[in-house]
């Protein structure tokens, strides 16, 4: 590698370093060259101050007369064998990975998903003018670490075989599970052991129900019955998270209890269980809403994936 090479590699870097110190708020760490693998550096998100635990691995790529394609992308010539072997790097890094492209003579940057299926072909790697790796850029980024630095945090709830009465059952499955729902009703379950008791009620039931969801949806919450007393049982009114909501005040408004659930059957799971909050003259009323798995469709990251192109 050349000397004039090498400044220019180091000049990109700078540049991405000051926009992630300057305008992302976050921390750079550099990899040596001759460790690098396939990445230049570390990009570590901070929230308030603080480490999210979201960990970015990104190349950088500075050139001069990098040309656009007919479909406003820059395409970055790395060659055949190399890009080859950073992509099967950059599948097994376990965060998000992009390649920025600095532009030597403007010192613009831009960024792209290295794991998107329509950023590489060949020997070449393509970046959409219209990503501007800036201020603007770091949700979008973010997003593609997924969630799973926010699922270490959730309390761990174990359950048996003894939770899942209606899976054993003979009878159909919703038949089964409103035996569940019942029992739910008649043996209270309160927030925090010793917390507000919450309701199951028919409007509970119709909602987990109703025609309008998929049919496999309406099968996830009736399988995850099994877990909702011990996920509310787990947490405290303070740590409920509220949500906003159209509606009007006085209909009420949604909290969640959320927990890493261990099923005897299959591998353990973020869960979800929503609960209305009704007011009244005394103490408020908390009705069961629904239960379910806010990561569906997504890796195991917990990320959305790109769409094949």
């Amino acid at each position: 590698m050349s000397l004039n090479t090498q400044r220019r590699g180091q000049v990109g870097i700078n540049i991405v370093e000051s926009v992630i110190l300057n305008e992302w708020k976050g921390r750079w760490q550099p990899i040596d060259a001759h460790n690098d693998d396939g990445v230049d550096g570390l990009i570590f998100l901070e929230a308030g101050g603080e480490m999210t635990g979201q960990v970015i691995f990104a190349q950088v790529k500075c050139f001069s007369g990098v040309r656009l394609d007919s479909n406003g992308r820059y395409c970055l010539s790395i060659g055949i064998k190399k890009l080859e072997k950073n992509l099967s790097r950059w599948r097994r890094l376990v965060g998000a990975a992009i390649v920025i492209y600095v532009d030597a003579a403007t010192r613009k940057c831009f960024w792209v998903n290295a794991r998107d299926p329509g950023a590489i072909k060949g020997s070449q790697v393509f970046v959409p003018e219209h990503q501007s790796f800036d201020a603007r850029a770091r949700q979008v980024v973010a997003g593609l670490c997924g969630n799973i630095h926010r699922d270490l945090l959730a309390p761990l709830v174990e359950t048996t075989a003894e939770d899942y009465p209606h899976l054993r059952s003979k009878e159909h499955i919703q038949r089964s599970a409103k035996a569940l729902y019942r029992q739910l009703s008649s043996e209270p379950v309160r927030i925090g052991e010793n917390g507000p008791v919450v309701e199951f009620d028919r409007d509970g039931w119709r909602h987990i129900t109703r025609a309008a969801r998929p049919q496999l949806t309406r099968y996830q919450s009736f399988v995850l019955l099994g877990a909702v007393r011990k996920i509310v049982e787990i947490s405290d009114v303070g740590t409920l998270k509220r949500h906003n909501s159209k509606q009007i005040p006085s209909a009420g408004e949604f909290v969640s209890a959320r927990a890493a659930v261990s099923f005897p059957f299959r591998q353990t799971g973020i869960v979800k269980v929503v609960l209305k909050i009704l007011p009244t003259d005394g103490e408020p009323r908390y009705l069961f809403h629904t239960v379910y798995e806010p990561r569906r469709r997504r890796n195991v990251m917990g990320a959305r994936e790109p769409l094949p192109r």
